[in-house]
């Protein structure tokens, strides 16, 4: 798998993003990176027990921060699972995809159980920052955004099956939560997320499930790795468990993401740290990886 320097690309994104001078900031103020998520496809043979995964894995991933001396701060209980229900809905042509929206629904367990209530999400994706974020995802008026603001993102799939090094997108999204779940036709989702009623589609579009299934997602939130300079990846393992008429398909994965400053880009040896920690565990327990991909990608081909 071939292996590129995202090194050099973020600090060539913040360079960009945070200029030289006033003007250019103004300018450039609303295609600022907030975040990064940094992700790691992980082999499902070694997930056979899922939990047995997480746990060997987070034994990896402290012995190689060690050697790499980077601290991690665990959290009071590493392994303690999350259990959702995650389903993408689109027209039957896949237009929402086609033009660059992923529409998420998920549903909480607790203790086996379904919780009431529905959390709904629209991401819009491309591979340039400033075309993601010309889009207007603000919900209509009566709604209430979960996270509050728009903030724009990039993710890195690291040896990825596009192109065997990093592969960055970056995206916009917003998030709703809901008591009851809307008629499943553009035009009720169009009335919560406006910007899904100027597409074009015909409004009464049934939307459906994608691939027919919903992932069973099973996540732990074992700590963050401490890189230096106040920059902090927040970690995550992550396991999708996809019943298919053709069987069981497990995609697990590891991922980080941190923040960025508002106003001054990270140290640079932490910036580095960070953005070369998925590389040393790959390099550390090759066969731990396999090439990378969203899990939503792998869902849509189903």
């Amino acid at each position: 798998m071939k292996r590129y320097s995202w090194f050099f690309i973020v600090m060539s994104v913040v360079l960009i993003f945070f200029g030289c001078n006033k003007s250019q900031k103004e300018e450039s103020k609303e295609f600022k990176i907030n975040s990064s998520e940094y992700k790691l496809l992980l082999n499902p043979e070694k997930f056979e027990n899922y939990t047995a995964g997480f746990e060997a894995y987070w034994k990896i991933i402290k012995e190689v921060a060690e050697a790499e001396g980077i601290s991690v701060i665990a959290s009071e209980n590493p392994l303690k699972l999350k259990h959702k229900e995650v389903s993408f809905f689109d027209t039957p042509e896949l237009d929402l995809r086609k033009a660059g929206y992923l529409l998420r629904q998920k549903v909480k367990y607790k203790d086996g159980q379904k919780q009431a209530g529905f959390e709904y999400s629209v991401k819009f994706r491309r591979n340039k920052p400033e075309d993601a974020a010309a889009v207007d995802l603000r919900l209509a008026d009566g709604y209430t955004s979960k996270y509050g603001d728009i903030e724009l993102e990039s993710d890195i799939v690291y040896y990825s099956v596009a192109n065997g090094g990093e592969e960055t997108t970056f995206s916009v999204s917003n998030s709703v939560k809901l008591d009851e779940q809307p008629t499943m036709t553009l035009a009720a989702f169009s009335k919560i997320y406006p910007a899904l009623g100027k597409l074009g589609i015909p409004s009464e579009t049934i939307l459906k499930k994608v691939a027919g299934i919903s992932a069973d997602e099973w996540v732990v939130a074992p700590g963050k790795l401490d890189f230096g300079d106040g920059l902090f990846g927040r970690m995550d393992m992550t396991i999708w468990l996809l019943e298919t008429e053709s069987g069981l398909i497990k995609i697990p994965e590891f991922s980080f993401d941190h923040a960025f400053k508002k106003d001054s880009p990270w140290d640079e040896k932490a910036m580095r740290k960070c953005t070369s920690f998925i590389t040393k565990l790959h390099d550390a327990y090759p066969g731990w990886v396999v090439d990378g991909e969203l899990k939503a990608a792998i869902l849509f081909k189903l």
